[in-house]
């Protein structure tokens, strides 16, 4: 458990944070704390949304008068639930392709991996936006549930090829190995082999691969909201201020849609996208951390502290007659 002191501990906190944005209906308000004008008792107006930080709204409020506390806590599940959903899906289609290319379909791995090497000198950004132009817009007629079906195809799509590259490439390698060739002349069948000996390995993997996919997966939702195609649809009400023409807002609140809707506000209001961006930023350090930690107990890498060899000598073992038995030559 040691060896895995940060990956449970960001496990954790990532959970935390989830369990309290599905929560959220038992003990959030459900306007989020909307405020849009501050009056005094005269019923003059002081003051109008966008407000700052402060002890009433802990992270400032957006155009709309929303406290952005409140926003983000809302939508994080949506945040963390499709960044994982979607790295899983990925893994999970990726690897099973590629363990089928390495093991059944040899003579179709070249061809595979030139058609998918034509992916990775193109942005994974222009492909995204490319496929999700037809949902972007108001559809009063389309279920949200459709939307996000649509757009989680999309961005399981853009991730498929280098996942499955990557699995192949590792089953190649296993498959080499001196069991897996020892398997294969005891007359070992080829599910046998994927079962009993390449799946401990192929797990250790996956496990490290899926979290890579996560980081990967909050990247690209990130700039997607930049550009406006916001995870689960936009909200028809729009943003105030902006009647013509409409600005768009996020329907489910996830924290790239607020990016992208917010941006705009940098000058006015900076808290209203620096808090999203900064949540952004604590997850992917958290997940990144997870990472490093999975990487180093899977390659078998060893971190030395440097302040304990610092100023050391190295104690030299002295050797001496006593040590050996003298064998008298006959």
């Amino acid at each position: 458990m040691r060896k895995y002191k940060k990956t449970i501990i960001g496990s954790t906190l990532l959970l935390i944070l989830l369990l309290m944005s599905i929560l959220y209906p038992f003990y959030g308000p459900k306007d989020y704390n909307h405020q849009v004008l501050v009056k005094n008792e005269q019923g003059e107006i002081l003051g109008r949304a966008p407000f700052p930080p402060l002890a009433q709204h802990l992270l400032g409020t957006n155009r709309n008068g929303e406290d952005m506390y409140w926003l983000l806590l809302y939508g994080a599940k949506f945040t963390l639930i499709s960044a994982f959903g979607v790295a899983l899906l990925r893994v999970f289609l990726g690897g099973i392709f590629g363990i089928f290319l390495s093991l059944w379909a040899p003579f179709l791995k070249s061809y595979v991996k030139d058609f998918f090497l034509t992916f990775r000198y193109i942005p994974s950004i222009l492909i995204a936006i490319i496929l999700m132009i037809p949902i972007v817009g108001d559809f009063n007629d389309v279920a949200i549930s459709s939307i996000v079906t649509y757009q989680i195809i999309i961005l399981v799509f853009i991730g498929f090829p280098s996942v499955t590259i990557f699995a192949a490439d590792v089953t190649d390698g296993l498959l080499k190995t001196s069991f897996v060739q020892s398997s294969k002349l005891m007359g070992a069948g080829k599910l046998h082999i994927v079962r009993k000996q390449l799946m401990p390995y192929i797990r250790s993997y996956g496990l490290l691969f899926t979290v890579q996919q996560f980081i990967s997966t909050l990247h690209l939702t990130m700039q997607l909201g930049l550009f406006g195609m916001f995870l689960g649809g936009r909200n028809r009400g729009g943003v105030l201020g902006f009647e013509e023409p409409p600005k768009p807002a996020t329907l489910s609140n996830e924290w790239a849609g607020l990016i992208g809707q917010n941006y705009s506000e940098f000058i006015r209001a900076p808290w209203s996208i620096l808090s999203p961006v900064v949540g952004f930023f604590v997850v992917i350090v958290i997940v990144n951390l997870i990472k490093k930690e999975l990487e180093e107990n899977l390659y078998g890498s060893r971190v030395v502290n440097k302040k304990e060899t610092k100023g050391k000598v190295p104690k030299m073992e002295s050797h001496s007659s006593k040590k050996f038995e003298f064998v008298q030559k006959l």
